[in-house]
């Protein structure tokens, strides 16, 4: 009987560690979510170009994002945000971004663009911001800086 029985157990153990087809090595698929969730998120601004001369008028601003997705505000989601536009202003990391028109423009239906209309003519500076719902920008910081020249 005790031979019966171990016999069983060693063959059951066996039967559990037969081979599975893994080499040790991850599947490129496996690679690939390993990379993206390591991969930092980072927006960037498509257009204008940095250092563009635009002549006068209304600028279009295109922002794509890498590593998250664009939500509506309010959506606090891990890996979300959405997009804000600070021209010639600063951004106070710690706190949410202000409304306040002509420097800070929030974008909280999950826009990946805005016309600005009101910049004069000279040289301005456009920071692209991702926050989270409550627009506070995230941590660590997911922003690109542009600065654009209008004639």
């Amino acid at each position: 009987m005790r031979v019966t029985v171990g016999m069983g157990i060693a063959m059951l153990v066996l039967g559990c560690g037969g081979d599975t087809g893994d080499t040790g090595e991850a599947s490129e698929a496996d690679a690939g979510m390993a990379e993206e969730a390591a991969m930092p998120a980072r927006v960037m601004i498509t257009e204008p170009a940095d250092g563009a001369e635009l002549d006068a008028g209304p600028v279009r601003v295109v922002m794509e994002v890498e590593g998250l997705e664009i939500v509506l505000a309010g959506n606090m989601d891990p890996g979300t945000g959405h997009h804000h536009l600070v021209v010639n202003g600063d951004v106070d990391w710690a706190i949410p971004i202000p409304n306040d028109p002509g420097v800070h423009y929030h974008m909280g239906q999950a826009e990946t663009e805005f016309t600005l209309e009101d910049l004069a003519p000279g040289e301005h500076r456009i920071i692209a911001v991702v926050a989270d719902g409550v627009h506070i920008p995230l941590d660590p910081p997911v922003a690109d800086t542009i600065t654009v020249t209008v004639r």
